[in-house]
């Protein structure tokens, strides 16, 4: 249409433009038809619009493929990326270079395959770890049983104390689990009230005062004057005092000493436990507190327990909505501190 509207217009411009410069006669007053364009420059004209069609045609083709290539081959890498976590295989990477939001969305999917292959693999190990932890007090309570059945051995005191311990590993693992259950899910009862954090710290070390003077090991506190009060369940927080504590003298050399400090700060109250262990190395130092993590592989449930008292310990804090985490230096011990909200009170008078 606008073809045939250029054609029109060239032609009416080019007869009045030769009606004007040449005017014609009129013989015996009968009108002279005007004069006609040249046909080449309509040719011109028509080669001109053929030209530039295809020329848009082209730069139209190679724009279009040029996009839907950049577009659709990351999205493409990404599919077959997220078949492969679809079935199963996780850690599968996507390495784009292309527009923002194709890296963007690439940098996202790279973490989320590393974490998802990250938490396989600790689930696999978790089903292993707990297969394990459960076979080993299983097995020792079945031979027993079955001496005892077949008269190998008399029941007496000795008996029923190796099956007494058994018993309690076993039920110790359960209840360690079904916390942590709890705390994945979010259901730890929580009964917080206003608390002074000193006097609970001292409460939950004193179950200690046996093992410490069995082991040579000097508990120094180190509680100012004055802190506020901390929002917190009583009983939780003493269990996980108790862990770390717990945890601390496990790898506290013989006449060594552990630390428990608590400060104020400005997200709340930290608690610190600090230990003159051999201390843990900065690669392994983010997994101690995953389930069943030992940093000695060798050693046993009794004396290097189950490997959950700091998840327990991190989840419980969690739930407080404080947060968990560790220093260390490789022969010079490991402190494990945690923090603790306000009670409102105390939040209002801070500002």
């Amino acid at each position: 249409m606008s073809h045939f509207l250029v054609r029109r217009e060239f032609r009416r411009a080019f007869e009045e433009e030769g009606l004007a410069s040449n005017p014609l006669p009129h013989p015996e007053g009968k009108a002279v038809e005007p004069p006609r364009p040249p046909e080449h420059r309509l040719r011109y004209i028509d080669l001109s619009y053929i030209v530039t069609g295809l020329l848009g045609f082209i730069l139209a083709f190679v724009l279009s493929y040029y996009l839907s290539n950049r577009i659709s081959r990351p999205l493409s890498e990404l599919t077959d990326a997220t078949q492969h976590i679809a079935e199963g295989k996780y850690g599968k990477r996507v390495d784009i270079c292309g527009y923002q939001e194709a890296e963007k969305l690439a940098s996202a999917f790279n973490y989320l395959s590393e974490n998802l292959a990250r938490n396989e693999t600790l689930r696999k190990n978790l089903i292993a770890d707990i297969s394990h932890e459960l076979r080993t007090p299983l097995a020792a309570q079945r031979g027993y049983l079955e001496a005892l059945e077949d008269g190998v051995i008399d029941f007496n005191l000795d008996s029923l104390e190796v099956l007494s311990r058994n018993n309690l590993l076993l039920s110790r693992l359960v209840e360690d689990l079904r916390q942590l259950a709890l705390a994945d899910a979010g259901q730890l009862e929580l009964h917080p009230q206003a608390l002074d954090v000193g006097k609970v710290l001292r409460e939950a070390v004193s179950g200690f005062e046996h093992s410490l003077q069995e082991k040579g090991v000097r508990m120094v506190f180190s509680v100012p004057q004055g802190l506020p009060e901390v929002h917190a369940d009583r009983e939780r927080l003493t269990q996980v005092i108790g862990n770390l504590v717990q945890n601390a003298l496990a790898h506290s050399p013989q006449g060594g000493s552990i630390v428990l400090e608590v400060r104020r700060e400005a997200e709340g109250v930290v608690v610190s436990v600090a230990d003159q262990g051999p201390g843990i190395a900065e690669g392994e130092l983010p997994m101690i507190f995953e389930r069943f993590y030992r940093i000695d592989r060798s050693r046993a449930r009794e004396s290097g327990g189950s490997g959950l008292g700091l998840s327990i310990a991190r989840s419980l804090v969690e739930a407080h909505g404080g947060r968990m985490w560790a220093e260390s230096e490789p022969g010079k011990g490991t402190a494990i501190s945690f923090t603790l909200p306000l009670t409102s009170a105390e939040t209002t008078r801070a500002r």
